[in-house]
């Protein structure tokens, strides 16, 4: 089995490249390979043209429903010779039509702003490089490298494609876009790599689309174009696909049962019409009218309209959703799977811990306290190169310059009001191999001093003497085990350790010279003063959203490419290794070895998961969702992109993520903060509540609507010899997309329940309306039926029984106006009934959201508009109706109060009862 690249000895993998590390390829060569490999770049994703995006909003089943609704109103609108009844059903088509433009034209301006994570990756592609061809140095685009190539790179440079290094000289690469590390690596050319290691372990290679921050190199290039690890995301990103969300599944075998429902409807009527002896012809544009009646039109639209809602209050909260149903589904999550640095830290370094040989201090204490942390600040101030943009942070969008390690020293001594000034007379710069950086400065007593600081153990080593209060002592091997034990320490729980030491020099010119000639005597003999602790540090906020995570049952993982201790130590401090079973954490290289079953079983114990690569990210995605688990990812850099498209939602961070991550996301963080996500998941929760509820009100009330409508047609042909419309099709489309459509959308706002968040998740297999939701609709709908039939044959036996024609009676008198408007009283106190269990309406419920109480007024205002305006009573059919009439209408739609009132009485104090008391 063939070697991997960064495996390979390098005289080996020269020769296979066909490169020269001296005079690189030729030109002619060159032109050879990219014929044989192809250019430099990432192969553009086939669009999908925006006509074909358009369609396919038309392949929701609740679309489709009303897709067929709309052509069955046209074909019986054709058949009718009355232009009145003619009219309404154009009327009703032309409703439902507006619905389904509706749904299609929001659908596709959201999907047409989004699928665009490859053209991000090539324009994060460095566009021109430094290369070696033909013995001479010379500058081309990127995109013309090919396998063999011979790279210069120096800091600054973007790397162009992905290649072993020849030589290094103090190289250090940001990786953190492709494997989360927070710390830029040092880079060693000469440094043997396993087989299995992961990318921010490959330290004899450099990668497309990372940058050098510190010195220079020589490499060559191994893979170019999808053959980069680039463009290994880049492919899973076109290979990945977005996948349907609970919401919508919920959503589709709901409009598959309704379209069932629709069809057994029709064949019921039309079979029980032709068994009473009803005209066929007639018997079947009746029963089609009462399948229309049945699907509740609003219902597309509402549901839209209440995601749209929540995006809105989201965005306020921070939380950028970018695909509508990403909100509901929110609510159903049952793993939080975060990055590290940046979301649960700040990622921002941070000192932390101040260790001298006698103690050790937080950072809040005064320096003037103790002249062994003055020296330590001092080395910290004057052995660095940073430069702090904005020191009193007034500026968000300011970007300090230099070593995260540097600036955190910096930001050290601003924060303690430390400030002294020494001229820097010389500098021995950091190295990867030296581990350590020294200056020789000289203060305003033209005392000289050489100030050292570098990695504790190193520094020790170098060290003659310690300083201890006050004084000067030399360092045996007692001493210095006792300070090596105290670093490592600190440095087991995740802290990353800076040793500081100095020594005076005389002021002799003449020594300076020698000294400056001379690196070794720079650094001899030197005093060891102490350490400084730094780390990137939680977010405010982190702890406290990690517990309530706990409390709602969603399980948090930390997923990172940092280091193993670094990862168990922020895990450690905000919570996240909780108990036993869960205090354990594993490194990516280990999940290469086990297979995908293996995995998923691991998943189920393990909350931190450190060194992965973006492939691990993706299984372990794969992983919790084959175990039944709601996923939510979250990501910044390129190389949480496919695992975001994977997961059931995507989370990118709004300041520190790429382009990638945000075109591969559902959702994103304004503030890059954890505690965020905590608060759109609430919302989330609350949105799907509101939608079952409205869900739950909608389908209910048609089920009243079709109940009266099916029962009444049995009864009135018993009765009065043919099948007559209690209400007829325009004033049901009235009822379903006026008077039930504001209280609806008012339901879509309505205030979460206090205990939101102390809920489990529901489950992901619950369909959206459970057994209990079933019941409700039904018994719902036989009350409605039953009370309204009731009154429209009051209201017109007795004159049918007296002699007078059905049809002048229903046309002229006030049994159809009265069951309209029973309909409708009905549905307003169904509005005010869908509520939790245990509680009442009397009381702050009834006032607990404001818009429906306006939504339930304007709908019953409406409805008096149609009843007693003359113009619009021969299109609605109505006549007005007395206050006698309406005290009864009232009387009778306080039934449901009464019933649902007892309900939550017996519910509330009798826990035994309360299950039966649910299925009311």
């Amino acid at each position: 089995m063939k070697e991997p690249w960064y495996v390979e000895e390098l005289d080996s993998l020269i020769e296979r490249l066909g490169g020269n590390n001296e005079i690189g390829l030729s030109h002619s060569e060159a032109e050879q390979r990219i014929q044989q490999f192809g250019l430099n770049e990432l192969v553009k994703k086939k669009k999908r043209h925006p006509i074909f995006l358009f369609f396919e909003q038309f392949k929701d089943p609740l679309v489709v429903i009303l897709l067929v609704a709309l052509l069955i109103s046209i074909s019986i609108g054709l058949l009718q010779h009355d232009p009145e009844e003619k009219f309404e059903y154009f009327i009703d088509a032309i409703a439902i039509s507006a619905i389904v433009l509706f749904n299609a034209f929001f659908g596709f301006i959201q999907e047409y702003k989004a699928e665009k994570s490859i053209e991000a990756l090539k324009s994060m592609a460095a566009p021109y490089t430094t290369i070696v061809r033909d013995g001479k140095r010379e500058r081309i685009e990127a995109k013309f490298l090919v396998p063999g190539d011979l790279i210069m790179i120096e800091e600054g440079d973007r790397i162009p494609a992905d290649a072993r290094l020849l030589q290094s000289h103090t190289l250090r690469i940001d990786e953190s876009m492709l494997t989360g590390e927070s710390f830029p690596v040092a880079k060693e050319y000469s440094s043997k790599i396993l087989s299995n290691a992961v990318i921010g372990d490959r330290i004899n290679s450099v990668f497309s689309g990372t940058s050098v921050t510190r010195g220079r190199g020589q490499a060559i290039i191994a893979g170019t174009g999808m053959k980069t690890e680039f463009g290994k995301i880049a492919f899973s990103l076109m290979e990945e696909k977005a996948e349907t969300t609970p919401l919508q599944k919920r959503l589709n075998v709901l409009g598959k049962w309704l379209g069932i429902g629709c069809l057994v409807i029709c064949a019921g009527i039309f079979s029980i019409g032709v068994l009473l002896n009803q005209d066929i012809v007639e018997m079947f544009i009746v029963a089609v009218g009462l399948a229309v009646a049945a699907v509740p039109e609003g219902l597309p639209a509402v549901v839209t309209l209440a995601l749209a809602l929540g995006v809105q209050r989201m965005s306020q909260k921070n939380a950028i959703i970018r695909r509508l149903p990403s909100v509901e589904t929110l609510g159903s999550t049952t793993v939080i799977c975060s990055d590290k640095t940046g979301t649960l830290t700040k990622n921002k370094m941070t000192a932390r811990r101040i260790l001298t040989v006698d103690d050790e201090f937080s950072v809040n204490m005064d320096p003037s306290t103790d002249e062994a942390t003055r020296k330590i600040l001092t080395i910290g101030l004057e052995c660095n190169n940073a430069q702090l943009i904005d020191p009193n942070d007034t500026n968000p969008d300011a970007m300090d310059i230099g070593d995260p390690t540097e600036i955190a020293l910096l930001r050290l001594a601003k924060t303690l009001n430390f400030n002294i000034e020494y001229e820097r007379l010389y500098e021995v710069p950091f190295d990867s191999n030296s581990k350590r950086m020294s200056v020789v400065v000289k203060n305003s007593k033209n005392e000289h001093f050489v100030l050292t600081k570098g990695a504790p153990d190193v520094l020790i080593d170098l060290c003659k003497y310690y300083f201890s209060k006050g004084e000067i002592k030399k360092l045996n091997r007692e001493k210095r085990d006792y300070l090596e034990n105290s670093e490592q320490r600190l440095a087991e729980t995740g802290y990353r350790m800076l040793g500081m030491a100095f020594k005076p020099l005389e002021s002799d010119k003449a020594e300076l010279k020698v000294l400056s000639e001379d690196v070794k005597q720079i650094e001899a003999d030197l005093i060891y003063v102490g350490a400084i602790a730094i780390m990137d540090p939680p977010r405010d906020g982190t702890k406290e959203a990690i517990e309530i995570c706990k409390k709602a049952g969603i399980r948090p993982i930390m997923i990172t490419g940092d280091h193993l201790k670094t990862a168990i130590a922020v895990a450690s401090e905000i919570g996240l290794v909780y108990d036993e079973k869960s205090s354990f954490a594993i490194e990516g290289s280990k999940l290469t070895n086990i297979n995908d079953e293996e995995l998923a079983k691991l998943v189920q114990d393990v909350n931190v998961f450190a060194r992965v690569s973006p492939e691990h990210k993706l299984r372990l995605v794969s992983a919790l969702k084959s175990n039944g688990h709601i996923v939510a990812m979250t990501g910044d850099g390129v190389n949480d992109a496919p695992a975001l498209k994977k997961a059931d939602i995507g989370v990118a961070m709004g300041i520190a993520g790429t382009d990638v991550s945000k075109e591969a996301s559902d959702m994103i963080l304004a503030d890059d903060d954890f505690s965020t996500i905590i608060g759109a998941i609430l919302e989330g929760r609350t949105i799907y509540d509101n939608i079952r509820k409205f869900i739950l009100y909608l389908l209910s009330c048609n089920a009243g609507e079709i109940a009266v409508m099916f029962f009444g047609i049995i009864l009135t042909a018993f009765l009065f010899g043919e099948p007559i419309l209690p209400v007829i099709a325009i004033q049901i489309l009235w009822i379903n997309l006026v008077t039930d459509g504001l209280p609806a959308l008012a339901m879509g706002v309505d205030p979460p329940d206090p205990d939101v968040m102390s809920r489990k998740p529901r489950n992901p297999r619950e369909p959206i309306l459970p057994r209990k939701s079933v019941y409700f609709i039904i018994y719902s709908g036989i009350i409605i039926a039953v009370f309204t039939l009731l009154l429209f044959f009051l209201y017109s036996y007795p004159e049918y029984a007296a002699g007078e024609p059905i049809e002048y009676i229903i046309e002229n008198g006030p049994a159809r106006t009265v069951a309209f408007s029973m309909l409708i009283m009905f549905q307003m106190v169904m509005a005010l009934n869908i509520r939790k269990e245990e509680h009442s309406l009397i009381g702050k419920e009834f006032f607990r959201n404001p818009y429906l109480l306006l939504a339930i007024t304007s709908s019953i205002v409406l409805h008096l508009v149609v009843v007693y305006t003359p113009f619009l009573q021969p299109f609605f059919h109505t006549i007005p109706i007395g206050l006698f009439d309406w005290v009864i209408i009232l009387v009778v739609a306080s039934v449901l109060i009464i019933i649902d009132e007892a309900r939550t009485f017996i519910a509330s104090r009798y826990p035994r009862f309360r299950k039966i008391a649910g299925y009311w």
